[in-house]
């Protein structure tokens, strides 16, 4: 009967000092991490007085990446949602916010209004963004696959239309290297677009 007591004494003590590891472990497990995409460009030419208003969107990007989590693949059929690692805002509105701010510095554009705008605005020149891929893959790389065009916003017409397909090395397996690297696919992309801007 004493030996009871002492094994139950034994483990009322043992729980007591276990509990407090198990609470920082679960803790710890369950802080979220938050990123941003960035602008990586830089600052290339001084913006010209007879520069046009720019419209930058709509930017679409597909369902399975419409979620405040982190979606990389594990192989061409499968995707892994990194639970602990969100984007701290809409994904879509984040590349949308990027791409402005990366025009802004390549000065090819006057002002910068985002879509949906008025005619009072004065926009001159569309940017529609379609992406159909931008995630880590399974062999460490990123890779961004978008459409985008050039659009006469007075009459409509599509004056240059093009795809974007290219991939970077992250400079490790971390997913802040990962968001690194798809900033760096994102300014790539902006420098092509801003080129064809008359």
């Amino acid at each position: 009967m004493m030996r009871q007591i002492i094994r139950m004494q034994m483990r009322k003590y043992l729980l007591l000092l276990v509990a407090p590891l198990l609470v920082a472990c679960a803790s710890q497990s369950g802080t979220d991490r938050y990123y941003l995409l960035s602008s990586m460009m830089q600052q290339t030419a001084d913006r010209s007085a007879q520069a046009p208003v720019v419209g930058v969107g709509p930017v679409t990007i597909p369902s399975h990446l419409d979620r405040s989590t982190i979606v990389t693949r594990s192989s061409a059929n499968r995707l892994e949602v990194n639970a602990g690692h969100r984007w701290a805002e809409p994904l879509d509105e984040n590349i949308n916010r990027v791409l402005m701010d990366n025009l802004d510095r390549t000065g090819r554009a006057s002002r910068l209004e985002t879509f949906p705008w008025t005619s009072r605005d004065g926009v001159v020149w569309q940017i529609v963004l379609d992406i159909d891929r931008f995630e880590r893959q399974a062999d460490g790389n990123v890779v961004l696959v978008a459409r985008w065009k050039l659009v006469h916003f007075e009459d409509g017409a599509i004056v240059q239309s093009a795809k974007y397909n290219k991939i970077s090395k992250p400079a490790d397996a971390t997913i802040e290297s990962t968001v690194v690297a798809m900033s760096t696919l994102l300014s790539d992309m902006t420098g092509e677009i801003a080129s064809h801007i008359p």
